[in-house]
């Protein structure tokens, strides 16, 4: 592994490890409901900038970590990440050439997808809750997006600078 490779290693689960802190992070009762969701902001980057790297797997082992630390039953999160990892990861060469708009629009409603999924595989352990203020959540997680976009960007340009047309050719 050379210093390059190992430099994008670091980045990318720094910045994973980064976001599974953020998640834990608990607001002020009335604005926790708008919290957003850190972990598959910083996901779902990696899995379009570099999905030879981060793909479902490493969404899958990184919802693990989350439902443990989160005290959650295991594997529901996992679940969930996987399922957005992989959506996102089957349409990685469409999504990267898409506006910053636009990638707002499809991690937003992946989100959505994600929350649903995890909705749905509570319901069948038993566990229902049924809170239509987790898409406040979706909402403020797509809002979050060109945020962690462009400063992920910044960071990843940094670890391995290239020029803008080599970063998306194949």
């Amino acid at each position: 592994m050379n210093i390059r490779h190992a430099g994008v290693f670091i980045v990318i689960w720094g910045s994973l490890f980064l976001g599974l802190l953020l998640s834990l992070i608990k607001l002020p009762a009335e604005a926790d409901v708008f919290s957003p969701n850190y972990v598959v902001c910083v996901l779902l980057y990696w899995v379009i900038v570099v999905p030879e790297k981060v793909n479902v797997g490493i969404g899958w082992f990184t919802g693990l970590i989350f439902d443990f630390l989160l005290g959650a039953t295991l594997g529901i999160h996992a679940a969930a990440f996987a399922f957005m990892s992989w959506i996102v990861a089957s349409q990685f060469k469409n999504i990267r050439y898409y506006s910053l708009i636009q990638k707002t629009i499809v991690v937003g409603a992946v989100n959505c997808l994600g929350q649903f999924l995890l909705f749905w595989v509570e319901h069948i352990f038993g566990v229902v809750t049924v809170d239509y203020q987790v898409f406040w959540s979706c909402l403020s997680t797509m809002l979050l997006w060109p945020l962690v976009y462009l400063v992920l960007t910044l960071v990843y340009e940094a670890v391995t600078p290239k020029s803008a047309l080599e970063l998306y050719d194949y």
